[in-house]
């Protein structure tokens, strides 16, 4: 379940804005002989013509495609404004969207995260924690993982990123397609070893150096291998990092 305010209040007003700014489509079936078809049609709103398509035509297809991803908007905004009315006594905010967007500035943009290939670090892993179908590194970082999909964030694992000539993996890299920006999740796992104190620092220090902000464009967990984190620990960092990135 969602928990950052802002976050949900960002994903209704994002679907609300898909579905007002988009034709409305919709189907009738038409059968044959052979096999059942669907026709979609639209009424343009400038003309106030219906033009109808069957579904085995290329402009069908295109409506076909409109009608569903609409019909998913759909179900999805009403599964938001449950959870709302659930979490909240108070009526959810109306966002300037555009306003929010034009005032979000980040490393991640849509074209860079398309271009990220997954799974890229070339580092073996020592004890595997398959979701999904990725290997984890760590209980942790599956949990991670777990609660982004819960959230329906998209991410990447471990991708190869080049920031100023020099090649890294974080362990996530998000993106929130409402906003247009994404966000690292580095998680360290060992900070009582001082070996990995000591490179945990390195990493950190590496992208304070490229110009990355801790909470706006990356955030850091951290646990002990003698004190695992606590429950709803991930939550609660990434819902707060959420509050941070889509606050009005």
């Amino acid at each position: 379940m969602i928990r950052s305010s802002h976050y949900l209040a960002l994903v209704i007003n994002a679907a609300e804005e898909f579905l007002l700014n988009t034709t409305e489509v919709k189907r009738y079936p038409k059968s044959n002989e052979r096999q059942k078809h669907y026709v979609y049609y639209y009424t343009d709103s400038t003309t106030c013509k219906r033009h109808a398509h069957q579904d085995n035509s290329p402009k069908g297809q295109t409506l076909a495609k409109v009608y569903a991803l609409r019909a998913a908007t759909k179900n999805k905004l009403k599964q938001y404004r449950v959870m709302w009315d659930t979490l909240y006594a108070f009526p959810c905010p109306k966002l300037n969207l555009p306003k929010l967007r034009k005032s979000r500035q980040a490393f991640i943009t849509r074209e860079l995260f398309d271009s990220l290939v997954p799974e890229s670090n070339p580092r073996e892993v020592d004890k595997s924690n398959p979701y999904n179908g990725i290997n984890f590194r760590s209980k942790s970082e599956r949990e991670i993982a777990e609660y982004l999909d819960g959230l329906g964030i998209a991410y990447k694992y471990e991708p190869r990123l080049r920031i100023m000539n020099t090649d890294i993996y974080p362990d996530f890299v998000c993106f929130i397609p409402e906003l247009g920006i994404g966000f690292i999740i580095e998680h360290f796992g060992m900070m009582d070893s001082p070996k990995y104190l000591e490179h945990a620092n390195k990493v950190i220090q590496s992208y304070l150096n490229c110009g990355f902000l801790p909470g706006i464009d990356i955030l850091f967990t951290y646990e002990r291998s003698n004190y695992p984190p606590r429950a709803n620990y991930f939550e609660s960092q990434i819902n707060r990092m959420l509050d941070s990135l889509c606050a009005p």
